[in-house]
């Protein structure tokens, strides 16, 4: 059975690409088992499925979309603190 860090890996991976069937069977079990990983999970669809409506937006431009060196700190504090969390 796969572990904290190696499903955030995983469900990372698979938004990328197709999973093995067994892998991704696996996958379901941990999250019904860890409700951390599950929420992460979500959390990472929910920022795909959001980035992905700004690109089919004509009037969002990419020198528009940058974060500020603030925000970028934030986001990387609270993934720290979540990779914390799963350890």
């Amino acid at each position: 059975m796969y572990k904290c860090k190696e499903i955030i890996e995983l469900t990372s991976k698979g938004m990328d690409s197709s999973l093995p069937w067994a892998t991704r069977m696996e996958m379901k079990l941990h999250f019904l088992m860890c409700k951390t990983c599950s929420q992460y999970a979500k959390q990472l669809q929910f920022m795909n499925k959001a980035l992905g409506a700004l690109e089919g937006h004509s009037h969002v431009h990419s020198e528009n979309c940058q974060l500020s060196e603030s925000a970028k700190q934030r986001i990387a504090k609270k993934m720290q603190q979540a990779k914390e969390t799963v350890k």
